[in-house]
């Protein structure tokens, strides 16, 4: 999936919250009141009865007499592992950060607050409320209630001085709006515009509207930098991605299908899903839930599994209009913008200052200005959506009918879905709402700006904030789809080629790279003759093999000549290298910075002289493609005509002086985990330890270890590896269950995660008990 959580690093929180009272008095020992913990063992329940035990590495296995008892117990125990976590993205998305961390969160709460996020969760909870899922929202807000009022809260609100309002359905459904903007939110078509205007039309050429390759799924002017600057903090980032592959049970071991995933995200402490088992009518479903929803997201029940990878998909667009002062022309009229003042309010060293923000919306969507630029966005989160009730689908269904019709609800983020069931079937599904745009009547791309004054592009039965008809999008059954094929893999790559309807150009997909070496981990256990096992999937999991290093390594063989006799030496250790990125390789670490050096070095020149900066790059797929004599190559600030082996040198020998200054020896020296809480800079030991990591950006075993979030360097990597045959499941998280730091299950998956390595993933339930009693409300 590509950034839950984008919009505010929360690894860069810089909460300079030197409040007005001490927190050295809080941290100390014994007396200081952060160290309050809930010893409850039993909860009023006013749905009925409910049991949740907590097993060896902190996850609930929650049993309940009713659905909506069992959602109660599932608030609580989320407030009482994640409330911090929930509070924090919720007031992010409705835009008061500032009023708690102070004015350097102002342009965040800004942006949200004109976005109005909360306004199209507010539209979804309206056609969401008398569905199967509605009384479960409330029910789930009244156990975080519950907990809120009764307990002792984190430590994280001490530390930072406020208190949490109370929760509602509309919280859940907003955060479930940060997870479809995190993975859809781009600015892409902004970005490509200002490219142009800035290198001309020959930048096209990186850019183009697809990535050549043959690995897909399926395999049969209006803008400036200030603005743009703006923005960039704000939209979805490369740091995404995720796989997952399924397979028929005629190629298994145990003769069942067997299902894989693991979705590449933002890594944080606590991580970003809480892993739960929950029973109801004799029923099991287990899995990973996002703190502050009452669903499992990705997982299985008795009956089926699924997982998911971003589509990626262009489901995000903008507008231009005439403008006449206030007014702007809309096919012939002029209308006035819907527009009202929201207040934010602004911690500041004298107080609290509240602030105007102008919200303005047109029939398109929000219009975001900045610096004399003025723009709607049309983003198909915008409106009311029916994602979560999809999802509350998956969880329930007993067959891959059952599961469809959860599909068909699931309208953003787009999402890649495989599926296996306990009879047989498998399905690849890349479930979403796809816009189709229009310019005088015909289907047009949509990474373009379009003159909205005109009606250009604009998607029929779209009502932003409102309830749209979706007639102007891709009918579900059009979808590119695969029913019971032997075996199908996703890794962010293009859905198909030849498509009738656009679904993006290249850059809302990934490199191919990771779906390229799925491939052929498949295709070789295929035709090996021999039965797919769990172990296969979970070697599949921990590949650090790069097919980048398989095809640049040669441009750096081409280039030795042209070396010192220093970097040359460097660039030899790479000539029987296995391609792995191996945290004890010393190849692996000279390659890794090499690249990075010769991608800065091919288009540095060009971009930061345009004042463009390494964001605005194209794919390395593109790079690995160029003729050897482009003239990307050629660095514009010397006389001389520069060509690839010359770049490539180049590289190395800022390579080796950037290995040597500091000091590396080996991949691991440079690669490490640093997952940071939200109050990294402010107190250290809710930290995650540092460790050596293997993996990368482009391996299956999935690490990024330095993510630009506009505001500072996060990490990313496998939010969540699952693997199921209904036999034998295994799954693991990046660090622990429970948010609370003096929890014993705060980072106790952390090492078995970093080390590729499992725990079991069942429905037995046990552990520690805590019982909710039956109350009338």
């Amino acid at each position: 999936m590509k950034k839950l959580y984008a919009a505010i690093p929360l690894a860069v929180l810089v909460l300079l919250v030197l409040l007005a009272h001490s927190y050295l008095n809080l941290l100390a020992p014994f007396s200081g009141s952060l160290w309050e913990i809930d010893i409850s063992k039993e909860i009023p329940n006013p749905y009925g009865w409910a049991e949740v035990y907590f097993d060896e590495y902190g996850v609930p296995h929650i049993v309940a007499e009713n659905e909506k008892a069992l959602a109660f117990a599932v608030g609580y125990v989320h407030a009482k592992d994640r409330l911090f976590q929930m509070d924090l993205h919720r007031r992010m998305m409705k835009g008061q950060l500032s009023e708690v961390f102070g004015e350097d969160f102002f342009d965040s709460d800004e942006f949200h607050v004109k976005m109005d996020f909360l306004g199209a969760a507010e539209a979804s909870w309206s056609v969401l409320k008398d569905s199967e899922i509605g009384d479960l929202l409330v029910a789930y807000s009244e156990g975080v209630n519950y907990y809120i009022k009764n307990r002792p809260l984190p430590m994280e609100f001490k530390l930072a001085g406020y208190k949490p309002k109370e929760w509602t359905p509309v919280d859940s459904l907003l955060l479930g709006k940060e997870i479809s903007w995190s993975l859809t939110g781009r600015f892409w078509d902004l970005e490509r515009s200002f490219i142009v205007e800035k290198l001309g039309e020959k930048a096209l050429e990186l850019y183009p509207d697809y990535l050549n390759h043959s690995y897909p799924i399926i395999r049969t002017g209006m803008v400036n930098k200030s603005l743009l600057e703006w923005l960039k903090p704000f939209e979805a980032k490369d740091g995404f991605g995720s796989n997952n592959w399924v397979v028929s049970g005629k190629l298994t071991a145990n003769g069942k299908p067997m299902l894989a995933n693991d979705p590449h995200l933002l890594l944080m402490a606590p991580p970003v899903w809480y892993e739960m088992h929950l029973k109801v009518n004799g029923e099991n479903v287990r899995g990973v839930s996002l703190p502050g929803v009452p669903v499992i997201l990705i997982g299985m029940n008795d009956y089926v599994a699924w997982g998911f990878t971003n589509v990626g998909a262009d489901v995000i667009d903008f507008y231009y209009y005439v403008w006449n002062g206030d007014k702007y022309l809309y096919k012939g009229e002029w209308l006035e913008p819907e527009k009202s003042i929201k207040v934010v309010k602004v911690k500041t060293k004298k107080g609290i200052e509240e602030r105007q923000v102008v919200v303005e919306k047109t029939v398109h969507g929000p219009v975001l200005e900045k610096y004399g630029r003025k723009i709607a966005v049309a983003w198909t989160g915008l409106t009311a959506t029916t994602e979560a009730l999809a999802v509350y689908k998956y969880n329930h269904a007993h067959n891959i009918s059952e599961f469809m019709e959860g599909l068909k609800l699931f309208d953003v983020p787009a999402q890649n879905v495989v599926y296996a069931d306990i009879y047989g079937n498998v399905m690849y599904y890349p479930a979403g709402k796809f816009p189709i745009r229009l310019v005088n009547g015909t289907e047009v791309p949509g990474n373009v700006i379009f003159n909205g004054s005109a009606g250009e592009g604009e998607w029929r039965g779209f009502k932003p904030y409102g309830i749209s008809s979706w007639d102007g999008f891709i009918p579900f059954e059009e979808i590119p789809h695969l029913i019971n094929p032997d075996y199908v893999g996703t890794a962010n790559q293009r859905v198909v080629f030849g498509y009738q309807h656009y679904l993006g150009d290249s850059m809302y997909f990934a490199d191919p790279y990771r779906g390229m070496r799925i491939y052929e981990m498949l295709d070789e256990a295929a035709n090996s003759g021999e039965k797919i096992t769990p172990e296969y999937f979970m070697k599949m999991q921990r590949d650090v093999y790069s097919k980048p290093a398989e095809f640049f390594t040669p441009f750096i063989f081409e280039a030795e000549e042209k070396m010192s006799d220093k970097a040359r030496s460097y660039a030899e250790k790479l000539r029987n290298w296995d391609f792995r990125m191996q945290k004890d390789s010393e190849a692996a670490l000279i390659f890794s910075i090499w690249l990075d050096e010769f991608v800065n070095e091919t288009f540095g020149d060009e971009f930061y002289s345009a004042g463009l900066e390494s964001s605005f790059y194209p794919h390395l797929y593109v790079l690995q493609n160029l003729p050897s004599n482009s003239i990307w190559y050629d660095d514009i600030r010397t006389e001389q005509r520069e060509q690839r082996d010359d770049i490539a040198a180049r590289a190395m020998e800022k390579a080796v002086e950037i290995i040597e200054t500091k000091g590396y020896r080996v991949y691991g020296d440079y690669n490490r985990l640093e997952i940071k809480h939200a109050f990294s800079s402010f107190v250290k030991f809710f930290d995650y330890p540092s460790m050596p990591m293997n993996g990368s950006t482009y391996t299956v075993f999935n690490f990024r270890r330095a993510v630009d979030w506009g505001t500072g360097l996060s990490q990313a990597g496998s939010s969540w590896r699952m693997i199921v045959n209904f036999d034998e499941n295994y799954c693991v998280i990046p660090g622990g269950n429970s948010g609370n730091y003096f929890s014993p299950h705060y980072y106790d998956q952390l090492e078995m995660w970093a080390n590729g390595q499992y725990k079991s993933f069942d429905f037995n339930v046990r552990g520690e008990k805590i019982v909710f009693r039956e109350v009338s409300s």
